[in-house]
């Protein structure tokens, strides 16, 4: 199963220069909670913006540069996108695709959960998006109580959905 899990404003913006344009505490542990002990798909961009191997969590890294590498027992490197989600559909597991932009566009339909952080700000100068949700694809499930983040002053929702039958 391929799940996508992404926290966008409400311009649809996921980021700026290469990082987050933004720090949740309870996002980050919302991502934490439900990716721990998953397997996680990703492009080249995200992994190196993650500072890091996350823990109890496998790693599969999408990228088109075929002598890129990164050696570490829970990470795996690989040129081939379809065989990378076709390994993640086939799976029992639920597979979390976690960024970044070119991948969400390119998988997105092809994903069976998708969990939304929606942060009711928008970004200026933000250069990389999130597609539009399509009503006719996904239906909405569960949605949180808007929050509102006491450090940086941000509101947001957690918003799941799956997709139509």
């Amino acid at each position: 199963m391929l799940s996508v899990i992404v926290a966008a404003a409400d311009d649809n913006a996921i980021g700026k220069n290469g990082d987050l344009p933004w720090h949740l505490s309870e996002d980050l542990k919302r991502f934490k909670r439900l990716t721990k002990g998953h397997s996680l798909l990703m492009g080249r961009k995200t992994f190196e913006s993650l500072h890091g191997v996350l823990p109890k969590r496998f790693h599969l890294v999408v990228t088109r540069d075929p002598s890129y590498s990164f050696v570490h027992e829970r990470v795996e490197i690989t040129t081939d996108l379809a065989g990378a989600v076709k390994r993640a559909k086939e799976s029992d597991e639920e597979w979390f695709l976690i960024g970044g932009g070119s991948l969400y566009r390119a998988l997105l339909d092809q994903a069976d959960k998708l969990y939304l952080t929606r942060v009711h700000t928008r970004i200026e100068d933000a250069d990389t998006y999130f597609p539009e949700i399509d009503a006719s694809i996904w239906r909405e499930v569960s949605r949180s109580e808007p929050v509102l983040d006491e450090a940086s002053g941000l509101s947001y929702e957690f918003i799941d959905y799956m997709r139509n039958a």
